[in-house]
């Protein structure tokens, strides 16, 4: 299957069969700078991601997936300084905000999560053979890289050196041969944190860590660096510049990114203030609601956000739910399998995926009841590959309140809930035929407080809320 799987590689600018001559699939996805908490672009980076791998051990590979963590940086410490917090601190508490989201959203833990401050030896190597071999050079602010030694600069981003400059910020005291080389290491002012190095005391600059990660995780060339395409330049162009230097293999064969999310057409970012918390959105909907709404559209892409878009989300994934309740997970319908691996091994084509699944479910589900069970549990097994989670749940009741609302409308409580319940119902029933409506939606906020809600209109009459 996986020989199938194309992927769009941003360096070629073309889909490109996912193969490898050797028997893992190393993937390595750059992860959070954890100066704040994470925000929806976040979520959708991981959950795209986590689609990918979950799909590529499905069609039979094995797979080696490593995410950093950037756990030191300008941003880092200026948002440190202004909590009055050390920057450990602040970033020990928002890695575990990202890791606490990551769980909840069912994210497969990467094999290796490395730290930037616990690579720190591995950098200084990778900084001293740059220098060694030419590419890098010492001044008084730090070790910088340059550019002009490497003859493929801006290949993978497809910019010109003129977009490059207009878009550096040049700092008085950076006393770089050209605007455009950038940092691999940066002496400490007064009261930063710093690391001891033969260049003097002071931190790594943020492109080095990634590509000292991957060599010492690695060792050699990987086949997919996923990430969001904002990091497309500089973060990934400059990290191309330093590994291909330093090391003289390819470093990447696919190189996959995902797109940003906006807000009515307005990229989501710190600087306009739309940036909303994952955190809320996960306690309000559940993983398996935002997962879903990741799935919906195509990774590559730009995708719109609001909160009317993830209440249908949560309509439609409620609907799932309810359809595949009570069967058992299983590959039984192949025209179902069929359709899911030819949209995956297209770029990983989720909406088309659902789009096809929802005609397949019209087109049969009044047809052949048996084949219609199979259709169900093919769809269970295939949003499980995906990462969904899906528990028949055992539902605790608070039985005192329950009692008390039975007895207020002078119903007895049985042994068998189903009995009381759908005497309450019947009662609820007669109010609603005799126009006495007030009492009957009274009666159904009640049930609501212990977690069951009534279905007008609906054959069994109630549900649990939360199956």
């Amino acid at each position: 299957l996986y020989r199938m799987l194309k992927l769009y590689n941003t360096f070629t600018k073309s889909l490109e069969n996912l193969e490898s001559t050797d028997s893992d699939i190393k993937i390595y996805l750059c992860g959070p700078t954890v100066q704040s908490s994470p925000h929806i672009g976040h979520g959708r980076s991981a959950v795209v991601f986590d689609f990918m791998v979950r799909y590529i051990k499905y069609s039979g590979m094995n797979v080696i997936f490593a995410r950093n963590i950037t756990d030191i940086d300008d941003k880092i410490i200026e948002k440190s300084i202004e909590e009055n917090i050390s920057y450990k601190e602040l970033g020990d508490r928002v890695t575990k905000e990202f890791k606490d989201s990551y769980d909840k959203l069912n994210c497969l833990t990467p094999d290796f999560e490395p730290k930037a401050t616990e690579t720190i030896d591995q950098m200084i190597d990778l900084i001293d053979d740059l220098i060694r071999k030419d590419y890098a050079y010492v001044t008084k602010s730090g070790v910088y890289f340059d550019v002009s030694k490497y003859d493929s600069y801006l290949e993978l981003s497809g910019r010109s050196f003129d977009e490059v400059l207009s878009g550096t910020r040049v700092n008085i005291e950076e006393d770089k041969k050209n605007s455009e080389d950038f940092a691999l290491w940066k002496i400490s002012k007064e009261n930063e944190p710093s690391w001891k190095s033969p260049w003097g005391n002071g931190r790594p600059g943020w492109h080095i860590e990634c590509s000292a990660m991957i060599h010492d995780i690695f060792k050699g060339e990987i086949d997919i660096h996923c990430g969001g395409n904002d990091l497309i330049f500089p973060h990934h162009e400059n990290e191309r510049a330093q590994s291909t230097s330093a090391f003289s293999h390819n470093f990447v064969k696919h190189w996959v990114h995902n797109g940003m999310i906006n807000f009515s057409g307005k990229k989501m970012s710190k600087s306009e203030g739309n940036s909303k918390f994952l955190a809320e959105y996960i306690d309000n909907y559940g993983g398996n609601v935002l997962r879903y709404f990741f799935l919906r559209a195509n990774y590559r892409k730009p995708q719109e956000f609001s909160e009317s878009l993830l209440e249908e989300s949560k309509v439609t994934f409620n609907n799932i739910e309810s359809l595949i309740s009570g069967v058992e997970a299983g590959l039984e319908d192949s025209n179902l399998e069929k359709m899911f691996n030819d949209a995956m091994n297209d770029d990983l084509n989720t909406p088309k995926f659902l789009g096809d699944m929802y005609e397949y479910i019209n087109k049969n589900k009044n047809g052949n009841h048996t084949q219609f069970i199979k259709t169900k549990s093919t769809i269970k097994y295939l949003f499980e590959i995906l990462g969904f989670v899906f528990e028949d749940k055992e539902q605790k009741v608070d039985i005192k309140l329950l009692e008390n609302i039975l007895t207020d409308q002078n119903i007895q409580i049985e042994n068998d809930i189903n009995v009381s319940i759908n005497k309450f119902i019947a009662k609820r029933n007669e109010y609603r035929n005799n126009k006495e409506f007030d009492k009957a939606d009274y009666m159904r906020n009640r049930l609501d407080e212990i977690g069951i809600v009534i279905e007008d209109g609906n054959e069994s009459g109630w549900r649990w809320k939360n199956s």
